[in-house]
């Protein structure tokens, strides 16, 4: 991992408009309001938040299926946003994408070979014989063999299929990769062998990744920094060590303290989140998990507290952190 920036996101924001009634007020679904957030070359920043916390969303914005309502999302120092074709190509070429379903995300008509040499087709021209041992060799790299290449997506494991997706995103050597959920949908052991093969082709290749998740578990073994979402917001981005073991924000100590554990001598007494997350279309003010955080005061009921660095690559908002002496 080095400290050349790739990716920067400031104050991105994605609204929704919602169909109105006659004379009513315009009014709008806030899935993305204010994030901002840095990935470094060959790191690692796992996101991780509830269903609709706006995680999947700023993976559509920065594959850009999406267009921010405001803010800016720079890929080496240049906005995405304001390029021109080809180097709209050229960013679409190094920005490469693992979805959730392996069942869904391969075409069901091509074979193995096919689906990892596709955007090659886009991108390159090469011919049959050099396109099918391209797709040899990245089929070995994602722990498959010359077996497969042949094969339909209905002939392979779920952990299989979702290789083969890593094999078609790796193929036109990305710099960054977007997970986004992409072993929620696999058993545990299978989960396990697909995050230490991203790590072994971070390793080789030096792609960074942001990794989309739901729970802590997946992300803590994978990531380098993590940033935690909560109703379209990113409350806390710490190192992972750092966020494990001196959370500063509540919702986040909430997360960490909801982890299962199998030893019972180490079983501890939880602090459950209690209550829902706000409405995305109408949210209170002041911050957004003030409904549901057992130290709210009556500034946290009025004033939202600011996304602030407090050392290189940590920040958190929150105006009572926890673990502040």
């Amino acid at each position: 991992m080095s400290d050349n920036l790739l990716l920067s996101v400031e104050n991105v924001k994605k609204y929704f408009s919602v169909k109105k009634k006659w004379r009513e007020q315009q009014k709008y679904i806030k899935a993305v309001d204010g994030v901002t957030f840095h990935v470094v070359e060959g790191e690692t920043l796992g996101i991780v938040g509830e269903s609709g916390s706006g995680k999947s969303t700023v993976a559509k914005l920065i594959l850009q299926l999406l267009t921010p309502s405001e803010g800016t999302i720079s890929f080496k120092g240049k906005n995405i946003a304001q390029l021109s074709s080809s180097e709209g190509k050229e960013v679409k070429k190094n920005i490469q994408t693992v979805f959730q379903d392996p069942y869904s995300s391969l075409n069901p008509r091509m074979r193995a070979k096919d689906i990892v040499t596709e955007p090659l087709l886009i991108h390159q021209k090469l011919s049959k014989k050099e396109r099918e041992a391209i797709a040899l060799q990245l089929l070995e790299e994602v722990g498959l063999s010359r077996e497969h290449l042949n094969r339909y997506p209905h002939e392979f494991s779920g952990g299989q299929r979702q290789r083969l997706s890593i094999a078609r995103a790796i193929s036109l050597k990305p710099d960054l990769i977007v997970c986004d959920e992409a072993v929620s949908a696999l058993d545990v052991s299978i989960q396990a062998q697909i995050l230490n093969l991203l790590k072994q082709l971070q390793r080789d290749h030096g792609i960074a990744f942001i990794f989309i998740a739901h729970g802590l578990p997946a992300v803590k073994h994978i990531s380098h920094r993590i940033a935690i979402m909560y109703a379209g917001k990113i409350v806390e981005v710490a190192d992972r060590e750092e966020m494990f073991t001196s959370p500063k924000h509540p919702y986040t100590k909430a997360l960490i303290d909801s982890i299962p554990t199998s030893d019972p001598f180490q079983r501890k007494e939880r602090e459950l989140i209690k209550g829902e997350p706000p409405s995305v279309i109408d949210r209170p003010p002041g911050c957004p998990f003030h409904t549901r955080c057992p130290y709210a005061e009556e500034i946290c009921r009025s004033k939202e507290p600011k996304l602030e660095e407090v050392s290189k690559g940590n920040s958190f908002a929150c105006h009572f952190p926890l673990n502040i002496n």
